[in-house]
This record gives structure tokens, sequence and C-alpha cells, in this order.
């Protein structure tokens, strides 16, 4: 009888043997993420890990982690952490990853001007990079590292974006602007 009891699985626990339950009471903003883009980098020392959330409030830009390229890139630090940070997001949802975030940025969607997605190639994985409205604050790029379906990726952001103020652009390409690079990293 033990053993049948112990066979059988409650539907609320996740995937990570978490009893989603205990967490139904905790407060929550009830922001509705429409897309999620999983494990960005940007940055050049530290390299700065991030998740993208295209809400129903706007944009969130969440880094969260620091990476080294001896200690971290070699120890492989950041596929732990972008998986750790996953698993945040799929038990406790978008509030416990802005709090766990070291950063967050936050664009309403009349904040943003477009978003640029360069589909990567050869020699580079694909970038996302976010160009807010007002032209003296700075723009937001990062390296995706677990999406290799640009195609599709594109499609989901043109979805997010229909009906909202700002454009969703294309290019071929891995999308190095030397000039727009340093810009970014001294502001």
């Amino acid at each position: 009888m033990a053993s049948e009891a112990g066979a059988e699985t409650d539907a609320a626990e996740s995937d990570l043997g978490v009893d989603l339950d205990e967490f139904e009471d905790l407060p929550t903003t009830d922001i509705e993420v429409e897309l999620h883009v999983h494990f960005g980098m940007a940055g050049s020392f530290p390299l700065r890990m991030a998740d993208i959330f295209f809400a129903s409030d706007g944009l969130h830009l969440a880094e969260y982690s620091y990476i080294t390229p001896m200690f971290g890139l070699g120890t492989k630090k950041h596929r732990r952490e972008a998986s750790a940070m996953q698993d945040v997001y799929d038990v406790h949802g978008l509030d416990e990853v802005l709090l766990q975030a070291d950063t967050v940025y936050w664009l309403g969607d009349e904040g943003i001007d477009r978003v640029l997605l360069h589909r990567g190639g050869r020699f580079g994985r694909p970038k996302l990079t976010v160009y807010p409205a007002d032209e003296t604050e700075r723009s937001h790029a990062y390296r995706l590292h677990e999406n290799d379906d640009t195609d599709a990726l594109a499609a989901e952001l043109r979805e997010v974006a229909d009906g909202r103020p700002f454009d969703v652009v294309v290019k071929s390409g891995w999308g190095f602007a030397p000039r727009e690079n340093v810009a970014r990293f001294f502001s």
C-alpha cells in the first residue's frame, strides 16, 4: 500500500520536485510574460548574464550574474547560472527572477524605439539589441546562447510587437558595431 501512495505523483509538483502549492499564497505582481528570451550575455569583462522578458507591462531585462572568461566560462559557470535562473523562473515566475537579478532594466512599450535581432552566423552568436525611444538612454545588447532558431525567435518578436509602438528589425550577420559597442560600454 505504501508503494502505491509513493508512486502517485502530485499534479502540483514541478519537474524539479518542488511542491508548487507551497508558493500559492506569496504576493505576485500578476505580470504576464508574453516572450521569455533565456540566456543572453552582455559586456566584455566581466560578462553579464541576462534573461529578457517581453511582458504585459513592457520589457524587463534581468541581469543576474557576472562571469569572467577564465573562472566563469572555463568552468562552465555560465551554463550553471543560466540553468539555475531558468529553474527559478519555472518554479516561481517572473517576480522571483526580478528579485534575484542583480540589475533590472524596465522599459514600457512607449520607451522602446526598436528591437534589432542579428541572426549571427558562422563566427558569432545571434544578438538581440533593444534601442530606447529616448536617444540619450543607452541601448541594451545581448548575445543569445540558448536560441539557435533565429527564424522562430524573429516570428515571436514580431508577434509580441504587433500592435505596440516599437518595431522589430531582423538582420543578417553578427551585429558588431565598434563605435556603438564602445559607447554602450562607457555609458
